[in-house]
């Protein structure tokens, strides 16, 4: 690194650090601004400073090329179109993530020499420590009426201004730590955990084991279904080295326990303040005057939740018809989708109800439906769809060259079977956007991974 100062190195790595932790403060916001888009900030501006001192950062107008010519349909869109100022911000926002992880990207190549990746990897040990005790204490928190920081944030779910939910009358309780949903935990949880186990493969069970608790307390079908792939990775890389990564089979164990058996809040602590709203329902939880634990070994680990599976089945129609809506209408379209069955459900009661049949109501609806979609847009909740259906199929494309060039520059080594199952495990996580956080990781990946000194500690 004989461009850049020591005094300046440790500096970008405070900036990296902060910038991780308010990242993972999903939670919480300060004033109208939420925390993870500080953090997003502050690991956007290393590459912003370093812009003319890098060498390769020519490498980024090919880049930038390739998403103007991407989003000349979302220009056109804003031109023959009036947005209202909301609309305006969040289309800013959406090119704020898609600038910041590629200028993070290549930042991050370039940044992670031998000293600073050290200390980002020691960073990451302590990171994975302090958070999944946090997690733990969280969800007992939670459980327990004990002290937690209020959470700010308005919920992800489609009833649009509501808290976070932190309770569950009939299910196991969840482990969400700072995140407002545990799917969001696992999503930016999973990826540092099983990087820092891939470079440091110690014989050691306690961290793999409480990072694995944190992990699995979420009991989502998500972290299961990740297992899976992790599993196979593990095959993989015994049949290619004859070594096993003991720390991945201390936490797959550990994750698939955790997340199998879950317990009730009322059946465990009755007196809880959540669980006096549900007086008769209590006493039929707590009958038997036992505790109870509830298995979640029913569902395969590739069951996922029926939102999850309508926006696949939406993604699926419209690849027939599939053109470049722009940022701002992904989720919009998604939502009349939804609507249509909703929509014709309460017309169909409204017409067939006698004290209706009489009277015309021409924009009142009437039914059972999920009354919400309607007013609430819904996130597609996936970066490939968000993307596809916002640029075309050139994005896939892209994505697609991308993958293939690195299968022929480093062909199937292991280094690049890792790369690419961490690739798969954003492109099926519930996210809809690249960010700095994931240029940082990938960028951090790429050169640990694929420069001819690398080598795991």
């Amino acid at each position: 690194m004989n461009y850049m100062t020591k005094n300046k190195m440790q500096i970008y790595l405070l900036f990296i650090y902060i910038g991780i932790f308010l990242v993972f403060l999903d939670a919480y916001e300060l004033g109208n601004i939420p925390l993870p888009w500080l953090g997003l900030v502050l690991l956007f501006i290393p590459p912003l400073i370093e812009i003319n001192n890098f060498n390769d950062f020519k490498d980024l107008k090919y880049m930038f090329a390739i998403v103007f010519v991407i989003s000349i349909p979302q220009i056109m869109t804003l031109i023959l179109n009036q947005y209202n100022n909301s609309e305006y911000v969040y289309i800013a926002l959406r090119y704020f993530n898609i600038i910041s992880f590629l200028m993070v990207l290549r930042f991050s190549y370039n940044f992670f020499e031998s000293d600073s990746k050290d200390l980002f990897i020691k960073y990451m040990k302590n990171f994975i420590i302090y958070f999944s005790l946090i997690t733990v204490y969280i969800y007992f928190a939670q459980i327990f009426d004990l002290f937690e920081f209020e959470r700010t944030r308005q919920n992800t779910n489609l009833f649009g201004e509501s808290s976070q939910s932190t309770f569950w009358l009939s299910q196991p309780h969840r482990a969400m730590s700072t995140f407002r949903e545990p799917v969001f935990l696992i999503t930016f949880f999973f990826p540092m955990v099983l990087i820092y186990f891939y470079f440091v493969n110690e014989r050691k069970t306690l961290l793999p084991f409480l990072s694995g608790i944190a992990l699995g307390l979420t009991r989502s079908d998500y972290v299961r279904l990740f297992c899976f792939f992790v599993l196979l990775f593990l095959l993989i890389n015994y049949v290619k080295t004859k070594e096993i990564i003991f720390p991945y089979v201390v936490l797959i164990i550990s994750i698939l326990i955790f997340s199998t058996i879950g317990v009730l809040e009322c059946n465990i602590n009755p007196q809880s303040i959540d669980c006096q709203e549900y007086q008769e329902d209590l006493e039929k939880i707590n009958s038997s005057g036992e505790i109870k634990l509830k298995s979640n070994t029913s569902n395969p680990i590739t069951d996922l939740d029926s939102d999850r599976i309508d926006i696949i089945y939406y993604f699926y129609q419209s690849l027939f018809d599939i053109k470049p809506s722009g940022l701002a209408n992904v989720n919009i379209d998604y939502q009349s989708y939804s609507a249509i069955q909703i929509s014709e459900e309460m017309y169909f009661t409204n017409r067939t109800l006698p004290s209706y049949l009489l009277t015309r109501y021409s924009t009142q609806n009437f039914g059972t439906g999920n009354y919400s979609v309607l007013k609430y847009v819904p996130n597609v909740q996936n970066l490939l769809i968000f993307y596809t259906n916002a640029f075309g199929f050139i994005f896939p494309a892209i994505i697609f060259l991308i993958l293939l060039h690195i299968l022929n520059k480093f062909k199937f080594r292991i280094e690049t079977i890792f790369f690419l199952m961490m690739v798969v495990f954003v492109f099926i996580s519930p996210i809809e956007e690249v960010n700095s956080f994931y240029g940082l990781i990938f960028g951090f990946l790429y050169k640990t991974l694929f420069h001819k000194d690398n080598e795991k500690i």
